[in-house]
């Protein structure tokens, strides 16, 4: 996006027990004369900020799972720059995953050589991108039923273990109980 702020910091943490991955940090606000402006965060989903919206419901699904935001996950999205629309809505978002993913990877990497600590996944686009190619994707439903809920390593882009752990409210842990069952059973191995 030109003349796009810096994008915000990943919430890191010295030894993670998990990676967080968004999607991308855009989001925008509408002022009351109907402009709308971009909102510029310090951090990954403003996880320092007074806006806790953007993270509440992913912090809430890890605490499920004994894990804590502040020492336990390092948190970064796929695609760290400032786009020109929301996700959702960004038709080019893809691409500019596509070129992101070889970044995340060296990341991730660097934090962790032994490519054991696993990655939630917020959105099921990620899902889409970082599969290998090849590969019968499973639908968000698909997944949250399956009995092995973890996405193993040399079937996606990242080369390590995923598992979904969405941001939409049909996937908050009061709504999917037996599968945080399934993902704290996976992650106790």
């Amino acid at each position: 996006m030109k003349n796009s702020p810096p994008p915000p910091k990943p919430w890191i943490v010295d030894h993670p027990k998990a990676f967080v991955l968004g999607c991308d940090p855009t989001a925008f606000y509408v002022e009351p004369d109907g402009k709308k402006l971009p909102l510029v965060f310090k951090t990954v989903f403003d996880i320092d900020g007074p806006d806790g919206r953007y993270f509440s419901g992913i912090r809430n699904n890890l605490l499920v799972l004994d894990l804590h935001f502040e020492t336990d996950v390092y948190v970064q999205n796929l695609v760290v720059d400032y786009q020109p629309a929301e996700t959702s809505k960004n038709k080019n978002w893809n691409n500019e995953a596509l070129k992101s993913i070889s970044d995340r990877k060296h990341e991730f990497d660097a934090v962790d050589p032994s490519g054991r600590v696993p990655v939630f996944l917020t959105s099921e686009r990620l899902y889409k991108v970082l599969m290998n190619e090849g590969k019968p994707l499973a639908t968000a439903t698909e997944l949250y039923q399956q009995e092995n809920v973890v996405i193993p390593a040399e079937k996606n882009k990242l080369g390590r273990p995923m598992i979904a752990l969405y941001r939409h409210p049909k996937y908050h842990y009061k709504k999917q109980n037996p599968y945080f069952v399934k993902v704290r059973k996976a992650l106790s191995l």
